[in-house]
């Protein structure tokens, strides 16, 4: 049931996704990828794009990620602004955002199992990575996701992502 949500919502996103194709000199200035760690904390669905029609520069991203275990689930809303520093297919990427975070855990009876919300929260972050893009669309992100939290255990975080640019 829970795995028929997450492709359900991962469906939705990608079909309410502009889909503005590839200008004329194959710039990829958009992209959908699936992010390990990082600002989505288990795992992320996301969607990036550039403000400008080219491949390095300003743009912004925002995610969804979903994890349900023992009867509590986490789901994540990550957001941020970058900036792509570099030419062609490798990039330097930094940013600035936030992962909104929603807590539930279920009342589960032999009736019900309607879903109680307990918690959210607000966790700004950075992010300071690498960013291949392949002439052929396959993108490959990796780097390190810094949170700006008082807890030492939560200030820094490895990211990796893989996708598709177009």
């Amino acid at each position: 049931m829970q795995n028929t949500r997450i492709s359900l919502i991962v469906a939705i996103i990608i079909f309410m996704l502009p889909l503005s194709g590839i200008s004329q000199d194959e710039t990829k200035r958009e992209a959908v990828f699936l992010e390990g760690l990082g600002s989505g904390i288990l795992y992320s669905f996301n969607y990036d794009w550039r403000f400008k029609d080219q491949a390095n520069g300003l743009g912004a991203k925002v995610g969804l990620g979903y994890t349900a275990i023992d009867g509590y689930s986490v789901t994540t809303l990550p957001f941020a602004v970058n900036y792509l520093v570099g030419r062609k297919r490798n990039f330097l990427e930094l940013g600035l955002g936030a992962t909104v975070l929603f807590l539930s855990r279920t009342n589960s009876t032999f009736t019900s199992s309607a879903p109680r919300l307990t918690a959210s929260g607000l966790l700004f972050n950075g992010i300071i990575g690498y960013r291949r893009v392949a002439q052929s669309g396959f993108l490959l992100r990796a780097g390190l996701t810094p949170f700006f939290s008082s807890d030492p255990a939560q200030l820094l975080a490895p990211q990796v992502s893989i996708g598709y640019a177009f």
